[in-house]
C-alpha cells in the first residue's frame, strides 16, 4: 500500500511540475506577444497623439503589462474617428486607443484644483484598466 501511495504521490507531483511548467511558459510566451504588439502598435499610437513613456513588467502566474502614455498632441473627432475605424480589427491597438482616448475625455470634465493630467496608464492582462494620473505643477518641477 506504501508503495502504490507513494508512485501515486510521484505521479501527481510530476503532473504538478508539467502543468507549473507550462503555465510559466505560458505566461512568458504573453508577455512577448503583448510587448511585441504594443511595440507595433506605437506608430499608430503616436499618430493619435501619444507618447509611450513608462512600461512596467508584471511577471506573475497571470502577467500584466502597465503602459504609461502621456498625451503630445490633440487630434480633431474625425481623426479620432477615422484611426479607430482603421484599426477595428486589431483590438489590443483599438482598445489601446480607446482607453486613451476616454482617459483625455474624462480629463475634460474632471478638474482637480492646481493638477494637470499628466499621464495615463493602461494596465494590458485579463481584466484591462485605465489609470489617469494627475499631479501639481509644482511637484513636477520638485521632481525634475
Amino acid at each position: 500500500m506504501a508503495n502504490g501511495l507513494d508512485d501515486l504521490l510521484g505521479d501527481a507531483k510530476k503532473k504538478g511540475s508539467e502543468l507549473w511548467s507550462n503555465i510559466k511558459s505560458s505566461g512568458k510566451d504573453k508577455l512577448k506577444i503583448g510587448i511585441q504588439k504594443l511595440n507595433d502598435a506605437l506608430p499608430d499610437i503616436e499618430k493619435a497623439g501619444f507618447v509611450l513613456v513608462r512600461l512596467d513588467v508584471d511577471i506573475a502566474l497571470l502577467p500584466r503589462l502597465f503602459a504609461r502614455f502621456k498625451q503630445v498632441h490633440q487630434i480633431s473627432d474625425e481623426e479620432k474617428e477615422a484611426i479607430l475605424t482603421k484599426t477595428k480589427k486589431n483590438k489590443f491597438l483599438n482598445f489601446i486607443l480607446m482607453g486613451l482616448f476616454k482617459a483625455v475625455e474624462i480629463k475634460g470634465e474632471v478638474k482637480i484644483d492646481s493638477m494637470n493630467l499628466e499621464e495615463i496608464e493602461l494596465e494590458i492582462g485579463l481584466t484591462p484598466s485605465a489609470k489617469i494620473i494627475f499631479r501639481r505643477e509644482e511637484r513636477l518641477k520638485l521632481m525634475e
